[in-house]
């Protein structure tokens, strides 16, 4: 398995959470989320469908309870215990072995905190365990420390956005002699993999002209249009951390209106940049946008959220909504080290999902788009 930060990171991540164990009075915490788990220890796998949880005790070893095949990825950390496999025959009721571990640590009468709005623990192991445990809700907890990146989460989710960029320019020059989005897809795809990129937890989004506002729509080999738009969202991964860009392409000369609405969302992108200093409320990051978009074109143009936090990813999820957007009216200031994917697409009736997004980072002196490709319609042909 890569390891791509040091123990001293991931000790310094499991002391934060721990503190705020302390503070809410809770013994442990049983961490099911895979981008929590992730972060708090490095572990990942793409088996994250079956059951699988860390006990993060307030003191002490972490224990990770397993599918038994999956020990094999339990990270080597000095205060990892041996895990706890989870058998065949438990593989479709895993939580008497859960419970079974909390006992041997001396848990079964503390108090032990789980994220209610996991994907990852259904209700019926939830009900298991509250008979014999007593169970505080801890939703948010590890959330909140992913919200601000270290220097070398923000690298990492750097690399991955010139992977991105790297595949759209692939797939911009196949365009020449491509004639569906399935040819240009192929492209970007085979980029991607040759880049070294990732399983990525979202699609690739290569969708030309109308067919591009059903939201989430993907190639599906149609015919792509010399003036026609289109779309090229591209996600890379290392890590588990993604890096991710839109940019709308064209493989002859784009028409005035399209250059246009696509100037217009690069400006919106540029002042929610602009305005996302640290201490300025998210919420005034997103009026910095919406507002010059809806000067010039109906609000319905432009219905999504502003943005949202990037770093850990797995499928069907590219961010990190759990843990912040941009959207308006919301009073959480910005913080350095926070990385959000900006979204001024705009849904144009009769055109498509036209615009341009990005990634930025909030540092110290600056926030700085992680992607230097141009911000503009890109041609094939110039």
């Amino acid at each position: 398995m890569n390891r791509y930060f040091t123990d001293d990171e991931y000790a310094s991540r499991l002391a934060a959470v721990r503190a705020d164990l302390a503070a809410r009075n809770m013994d442990a915490l049983l961490v099911t989320g895979p981008e929590n788990i992730t972060y708090l220890t490095g572990y990942t796998t793409p088996g994250y469908h079956i059951f699988q949880c860390v006990i993060l005790p307030a003191e002490g070893d972490i224990t990770f309870v397993v599918r038994n095949t999956e020990r094999v990825n339990v990270p080597d950390l000095p205060w990892v215990a041996e895990p706890v496999p989870i058998g065949v025959d438990a593989l479709s009721d895993p939580i008497p072995v859960l419970l079974s571990s909390i006992r041997r640590e001396g848990l079964a009468k503390k108090r032990l905190g789980v994220d209610r709005r996991s994907l990852f623990l259904p209700p019926l192991y939830y009900d298991q365990l509250r008979e014999e445990i007593d169970l505080v809700d801890a939703s948010g907890l590890v959330e909140r420390h992913r919200a601000r990146k270290s220097t070398a989460e923000i690298a990492l989710i750097q690399r991955a956005t010139e992977l991105a960029e790297e595949s759209i320019l692939a797939g911009l020059d196949s365009l020449r002699t491509a004639r569906t989005d399935s040819d240009v897809a192929a492209t970007v795809l085979a980029s991607l993999a040759r880049g070294g990129s990732e399983y990525t937890g979202s699609p690739a989004y290569i969708v030309p002209g109308v067919s591009s506002l059903v939201t989430h729509s993907t190639h599906a080999q149609r015919p792509v249009g010399d003036q026609e738009p289109l779309r090229l969202e591209v996600c890379a991964s290392k890590g588990r951390y993604h890096g991710v860009l839109t940019r709308t392409v064209t493989r002859a000369k784009p028409t005035s209106q399209l250059t246009e609405l696509v100037a217009l969302s690069v400006a919106a992108g540029e002042a929610m940049r602009a305005a996302a200093r640290p201490g300025v409320p998210i919420g005034d990051v997103d009026r910095a946008g919406r507002s010059l978009v809806e000067a010039e074109v109906p609000a319905a143009y432009w219905p999504n959220r502003g943005g949202y936090s990037m770093g850990i990813a797995y499928p069907p999820g590219l961010g990190e909504g759990d843990v912040l957007d941009i959207r308006a009216g919301d009073p959480r200031p910005v913080e350095v080290g926070m990385v959000f994917h900006l979204l001024p697409t705009l849904r144009v009736p009769g055109l498509g999902a036209v615009g341009c997004t990005d990634i930025f980072a909030v540092e110290e002196n600056e926030t700085r788009f992680l992607s230097t490709l141009p911000r503009a319609v890109l041609s094939a042909t110039e």
